[in-house]
């Protein structure tokens, strides 16, 4: 018998000390329908833990952009984008109100429907056929005249950018997940930057289990 209670205490003592070392949550995934923020206008996310003793996290989803008259890559170019956004994020706060921080990056194509322009050595006279049916005007430089010209295409263009994530997360106890905060971005300025607004808010809806 006296065993028996020394085991007993001992067992309850370790199941209790690996409840405190526990900081996971009950629902460690969820997927949810993001609007605006790191999934440019609407996306579907999947977000786990870790694992269950941690509150680190990762997200993955698919997101779909469109832009009218848009500053990404051109002026004046109609840009639709498909898009995987990935992010690494914290959980502070407890099961069901947390404040969620995170940074990832978004990686897709984008098609960009619009003008683009280019400049060639040389007045228009002196371009060819095909050239001077694109000419829209000439300029001075030191080395020489150049001449504009406007193209109207469709173009493929792989795009990225980085972005993070500040906000709050609230889970129900049946799991309902209601998300809502900003996504600040930005870029290394390169030709295959995305170019959105530095603060981009976010809402976010869905189901945690």
């Amino acid at each position: 018998m006296k065993k028996l209670l020394i085991f007993t205490l001992f067992f309850g003592l370790q199941t209790a000390a690996m409840a405190q070392e526990t900081t996971g949550l009950d629902k460690d995934k969820a997927v949810y329908l993001e609007l605006l923020g790191a999934s440019n206008l609407v996306g579907i996310n999947y977000d786990a833990r870790f694992n269950d003793h941690t509150r680190f996290g990762w997200r993955a989803g698919l997101s779909f952009g469109y832009g009218h008259n848009s500053n990404i890559f051109w002026e004046g170019s109609d840009v639709r984008g498909y898009a995987v956004p990935l992010e690494v994020n914290y959980l502070l706060g407890s099961q069901k109100n947390n404040l969620e921080v995170g940074v990832g990056t978004s990686v897709g194509i984008y098609n960009i429907h619009g003008i683009f322009v280019e400049s060639v050595d040389g007045p228009t006279s002196s371009l060819s056929a095909d050239q001077q049916k694109h000419a829209v005007g000439e300029y001075n430089t030191p080395e020489g005249i150049k001449t504009w010209l406007a193209y109207n295409e469709s173009r493929n263009q792989f795009g990225y950018y980085f972005f993070g994530n500040i906000g709050y997360r609230h889970v129900s106890n049946k799991g309902f997940l209601f998300r809502a905060g900003f996504s600040p971005s930005f870029t290394l300025g390169e030709k295959n930057a995305v170019k959105k607004s530095f603060i981009y808010p976010y809402l976010g809806f869905g189901w945690a289990f």
